[in-house]
């Protein structure tokens, strides 16, 4: 089973998961977290707690900075 991870950089990489695999394990395979937002087939997820099944897209998005 696999998760296509799309980055900051729009670089993309597949991550095998299995049945517990939440969107901050992922993210934590190929990136530092935590200052972006994270997305699961193009819906802002709480990444702790969302589970990624097998085809899913998991998007990481930089927070916009505030002036």
């Amino acid at each position: 089973m696999t998760v296509t991870l799309i980055g900051p950089d729009n670089a993309r990489s597949t991550v095998s998961i299995s049945n517990d695999t939440t969107v901050r394990d992922v993210v934590t395979s190929k990136y530092d977290l935590f200052w972006q937002t994270t997305k699961r087939n193009g819906t802002i997820v709480d990444p702790f707690t969302t589970k990624v099944s097998d085809g899913d897209t998991v998007t990481i998005e930089e927070m916009s900075e505030r002036d």
